[in-house]
């Protein structure tokens, strides 16, 4: 997300054109993002299941 962000960034106005590719690789990664859950849950997730793990 980060990459695409500062690729329209860069481009300004023209990254939200279909014609290039930056608008795409923005939209996967929102996309992607959104699908996977935000970071902190993710962590959250992994770190209980860590402590569990260790407590047997």
């Amino acid at each position: 997300m980060k990459v695409s962000t500062d690729a329209i960034q860069i481009l300004g106005g023209y990254g939200y054109m279909k014609d290039y590719p930056a608008e795409k690789y923005m939209r996967d990664a929102k996309i992607t993002q959104i699908y996977e859950g935000t970071n902190q849950i993710q962590r959250n997730i992994i770190g209980l299941q860590l402590i569990k793990d260790m407590a047997k």
